[in-house]
């Protein structure tokens, strides 16, 4: 007894230097969801795979585990330290580090995820940061969004914005080697009808290097400017070392409280400079086009260098250029109760369905409230700029587009300020019908 008392007090005596010092805020989020869920447009010939589990997806799934806070795309649940210390009279020193966790299997070493963690100085018109950000690209999607970071959100398989995941369709060749396609998922019987294989929630292009509407930055430099009711930031990573040295986000935005608010977002990142599973992929194309244009090149002769040169530098050229996103959005305050948002999208990042070239999403929100009670939705149109040659054979032997409309909507009720429970349902209509999805979704959220 004699030595935990000893021990706080020394912790007592270690702490009291620094509260004294410097403001230490403490706050966070904790959220629990339930989702029923149909993918595939409910198909017969098709079947889904998620978190290493199979379904079958004529038949609809109730889902409890969630993924911070969320059962699909990004989830809210974190604690938060945010610290500062008054410097001048003009500039303080302020720090910030969030823990990201689940509401549902938080056990083990894996219960607690980093999410930000920065320092930085800050004046009356102006702030620097470095280290673990929210993206300047992401900043405001909860603006525009009434249902952002529950699982009736526009990001990544909804098909409103771009995210961090996408429903991944295999066209199935050999049915008796489908379950290679899962990872060693096993498929419902019979296996023999399968035509199609989902793997929900696989990870886009981009999407979890926080250039997106989702995830963060690492290792970011951050310098910002604001003035009247005028901001800018403007991140870059300038680690050599880093798995993304060389991209940048901005945003600028304009805010007339109560009234308005404007944005112009955009995120960059050379590909060439990213050691991560996409430049693999596309250092492994690279390789072997290399290597098939050198083969020809010999069986033809020396007459066909040049010409191969020219095929191997346009080729590669096209599977190393940087790939960027970018947006222009506003919400409008229509009154006391009601909000109104729209936002255009151009992709290359985090797309619906992950295609090399991209798309763009077109998407508008409405959010009443009255009381405790509140109402909101969205719908949004997405417009692949996929090629010919990258599209999936449907069962009629057609080429599939992959186009999308999609839409939610839902309902809260407020107990306070830091507490209130929510319901709704969210659809996906795609072209390509093995990417569709529904949803119902119940939840509750607490801040403190």
């Amino acid at each position: 007894m004699n030595r935990k008392i000893l021990t706080l007090a020394v912790a007592t005596a270690l702490v009291a230097p620094v509260a004294s010092h410097a403001d230490v805020k403490v706050s966070g989020l904790i959220q629990a969801e339930a989702a029923s869920w149909e993918p595939a447009d409910g198909k017969k010939n098709a079947a889904a795979y998620r978190n290493g589990q199979s379904f079958e997806t004529d038949n609809r799934s109730t889902f409890t585990n969630d993924s911070l806070g969320t059962i699909f795309n990004e989830g809210p649940n974190h604690i938060r330290f945010d610290l500062d210390e008054k410097l001048s009279n003009t500039l303080k020193a302020e720090a910030r580090y969030d823990i990201g966790f689940n509401t549902s299997g938080n056990f083990g070493s894996d219960s607690l995820i980093g999410e930000q963690a920065w320092v930085g100085l800050k004046g009356s018109n102006f702030h620097f940061r470095y280290g673990t950000l929210e993206g300047a690209y992401k900043s405001s999607r909860a603006e525009i969004e009434p249902w952002a970071f529950t699982s009736l959100q526009a990001t990544g398989t909804a098909g409103g914005m771009s995210g961090g995941a996408y429903n991944q369709v295999y066209s199935v060749v050999d049915p008796s080697t489908a379950t290679d396609l899962t990872g060693g998922a096993a498929l419902p019987e019979p296996q023999d009808r399968y035509k199609y294989v989902v793997n929900s929630g696989a990870g886009t292009r981009g999407g979890d290097m926080g250039l997106t509407n989702e995830g963060f930055v690492e290792g970011a430099l951050e310098l910002g400017v604001n003035y009247g009711g005028f901001s800018a930031r403007l991140q870059g990573i300038v680690d050599d070392a880093s798995a993304m040295d060389g991209a940048g986000l901005l945003e600028f935005k304009y805010t007339m409280p109560n009234r308005f608010s404007v944005w112009l977002a955009a995120s960059y990142t050379d590909l060439k400079d990213a050691t991560n599973p996409i430049t693999d992929a596309v250092d492994d194309a690279t390789d072997k086009i290399s290597e098939t244009i050198d083969d020809i090149a010999d069986k033809v002769g020396e007459d066909a260098t040049d010409l191969t040169d020219t095929v191997r530098e346009e080729t590669t050229t096209k599977l190393d250029d940087g790939l960027g996103n970018w947006k222009v959005g506003g919400v409008f305050n229509l009154g006391p109760m009601v909000k109104l948002g729209l936002q255009y999208e151009d992709a290359e990042m985090g797309a619906f369905d992950n295609n090399p070239d991209g798309g763009k999403y077109i998407l508008g929100s409405l959010d009443f409230t009255k009381g405790n009670i509140s109402f909101g939705g969205w719908v949004a149109g997405y417009l692949s700029d996929i090629k010919e040659a990258n599209k999936l054979m449907g069962t009629d032997g057609k080429l599939m587009d992959e186009d999308a409309l999609s839409w939610s909507l839902g309902a809260k009720y407020h107990f306070g300020k830091r507490t209130h429970v929510y319901g709704g349902y969210r659809q996906t209509d795609s072209d390509n019908d093995y990417r569709d999805e529904n949803l119902f979704t119940l939840g509750i959220r607490h801040t403190f």
